[in-house]
């Protein structure tokens, strides 16, 4: 071949390497690599430098993300409190902010190695559109990213902010869940609703017992201020009853000198007076505020047994009913599902919480909450006052991912298994203290007939069967 024809064939395959089908096929392939691994395309186009200082940070991140899954693959819940610590949160942001921001600079630089200058139009405008679509998307995600990190670290930060701790007793936690009803016609806080939930500090396994507002004589736990005006209970008369323990406590703070909220204190002493358990923890929830909790999480699927009266008896010209059948209820639904009483009682009602609580616990996946978890931490400012520290919250987010698929069983202290004017305590501590047991044993619940009132959710082994 002469010389001549070996210049020709070589300038063929130059010109061939460097077609235009060729060069956009590279600016594509440029642009993929630097989403797969970031800073591989800038090693293949010899940017050496800067690709190798990418590559080694992406793989470092991988590699410390993938020890960190190893070692503390069997403590599910010290991972999942990293996401309540409010340190590793900020830390959180600020990483996923400057990681965003060098890999928009990467896919920037990729975009002008790609040389769309030399590319035909339609081309050149296609791998820019691609480009801006990735870097849009990674801007998108982070700006989502951090704001949603910012509203739950404000979140726990303004709710979870005790420090003190409180450790499980005889292998149990004791959680009381209180419903406040504060209203513009009230005189101070009533709980309308009082319910403990005695959790198995290994299984998750759930006892939820229940206390009727209008239960009489309470007695208070030993040690507590109010056993010096009360030392036979709360026997002061038929006003007396378990949720004017707050009002009535709030009135006397000499007995509780140190304490910001005298009411609840001696709430939570007459619950465990009546209980025998010590209460570890409470969550005092806006009956009000609940409502924007279900709205976040689009909702809540019940089976309505009966007609559900949506007013009160002032105001029975509205004629709104929640009717029977299995439905999606909002959060105004729901909140007269929990709390109505026209057509029914205190018990039908504490019934319908409990079938409440279980559904809500049920629905709320992982994946719920991941999807709005801006909206729950936003309402959960409205939502709840507790004294749980954020350093628990870990702990307790792996008992409830225990609990999922468990069976619940309950107690509640009405009529006709308990007197609620002149109460049997020993009598109603024996059964708490049995739903116990029989929660940490391995004996099969026994099914009871089928009843379509709220009630069989109030003495049950399998909540879930009887809602």
């Amino acid at each position: 071949m002469s010389h001549r024809a070996s210049l020709l064939g070589r300038g063929y395959q130059d010109n061939h390497l460097d077609s235009p089908r060729v060069r956009f096929r590279r600016a594509l392939l440029l642009c993929l690599m630097t989403v797969i691994v970031p800073g591989s395309g800038h090693i293949a186009v010899g940017r050496r430098a800067v690709g190798w200082f990418a590559v080694t940070m992406w793989v470092a991140a991988l590699g410390g993300g993938g020890y960190l899954l190893w070692k503390y693959r069997t403590d599910r819940a010290e991972v999942l409190g990293w996401f309540t610590d409010t340190d590793v949160l900020l830390l959180a942001r600020g990483a996923i902010v400057a990681v965003a921001v060098l890999w928009v600079i990467l896919f920037l630089d990729a975009w002008r190695l790609a040389s769309p200058y030399r590319l035909n139009f339609m081309r050149a405008a296609l791998i820019t559109v691609l480009n801006l679509a990735i870097i849009g998307g990674v801007a998108g995600s982070t700006a989502y990213a951090s704001q949603l990190i910012k509203v739950s670290r404000d979140t726990v930060k303004t709710v979870f902010k005790a420090t003190k701790t409180s450790e499980p007793l005889k292998g149990r936690y004791n959680i009381l869940l209180l419903g406040s009803d504060a209203r513009a016609d009230r005189t101070g806080v009533r709980p309308d609703s009082m319910t403990v939930a005695s959790i198995d500090a290994d299984t998750g396994k759930v006892v939820l017992i229940s206390l009727p507002r209008n239960l009489q004589n309470v007695p208070f736990s030993k040690g507590s201020p109010m056993q010096q005006l009360y030392p036979n209970g709360f026997n002061c008369g038929a006003e007396c009853l378990l949720n004017a323990v707050y009002v009535t406590a709030e009135s006397r703070p000499d007995l509780f000198p140190n304490s910001q909220s005298p009411g609840l204190e001696a709430t939570i002493d007459a619950v465990q007076g009546v209980t025998n358990l010590r209460i570890n923890y409470y969550v005092m929830v806006n009956l009000n505020g609940f409502k924007g909790l279900v709205n976040a999480v689009g909702g809540v699927t019940m089976n309505v047994k009966t007609r559900i009266a949506m007013f009160g008896h002032e105001d029975a010209w509205k004629n709104t009913y929640i009717e029977p059948g299995e439905q999606k209820l909002d959060g105004q639904q729901a909140l007269w599902y929990a709390r109505s009483r026209v057509g029914s009682d205190d018990y039908d009602r504490m019934g319908r919480q409990k079938c409440l609580m279980a559904a809500m616990a049920d629905q709320l996946s992982p994946q719920t909450v991941l999807l709005n978890a801006t909206k729950i931490a936003q309402s959960g400012k409205e939502l709840l006052s507790t004294n749980i520290p954020a350093k628990e919250l870990g702990q307790f987010a792996d008992l409830a991912l225990k609990s999922r698929g468990q069976k619940i069983r309950t107690v509640s202290v009405v009529p006709p298994e308990f007197d609620t004017v002149t109460p049997d305590f020993p009598l109603i501590q024996a059964a708490i203290q049995k739903a116990i047991d029989k929660s940490e044993s391995t004996v099969k619940a026994t099914k009871k007939p089928k009843d379509t009132s709220g009630r069989p959710a109030n003495q049950t082994d399998d909540l879930k069967s009887v809602c």
